[in-house]
């Protein structure tokens, strides 16, 4: 099988700072599997598929968006830095959201505490099972 879907979404793009536009973990393998889960997990739970595929799409934007920001500060890929890994890949999703569904910003704030208190806990077990390369 080929491995064009391992390469960066960035294409190894970098700025003028020196550093990559996102990073090299930032594959189009985990992007079209994200979408893709996402439409799946809609369909499952009764949603619109394009729902599905809007909200992966901003969870992905919030990603992306983190690496973008972590690069030009410096920061290696896959480095952690906490807030700035769980807010925009939460928030944005939620943000897009709006369109389908009805929630509060109380409702939004609190899925964003939640959404950052699971991936910090689930991430080191996910490293104990072999499923992320860093416990973070």
């Amino acid at each position: 099988m080929s491995n064009r879907f391992n390469r960066p979404v960035d294409g190894g793009l970098v700025l003028g700072d020196g550093f990559p536009l996102f990073g090299s973990s930032k594959t189009w393998r985990g992007l079209v599997a994200a979408l893709m889960l996402s439409a799946a997990a809609a369909l499952l739970l009764g949603l619109p598929l394009l729902a599905g595929l809007a909200l992966g799409a901003g969870s992905m934007c919030g990603d992306l968006l983190s690496s973008f920001i972590k690069r030009r500060l410096g920061r290696a890929s896959s480095t952690q830095f906490l807030g700035l890994d769980q807010i925009p890949e939460a928030l944005l999703p939620l943000l897009v959201g709006l369109v389908w569904f009805d929630y509060s910003w109380l409702a939004m704030a609190l899925i964003v505490a939640a959404f950052f208190v699971l991936e910090l806990t689930t991430s080191p077990l996910f490293y104990i099972l072999g499923i992320r390369r860093r416990p973070f």
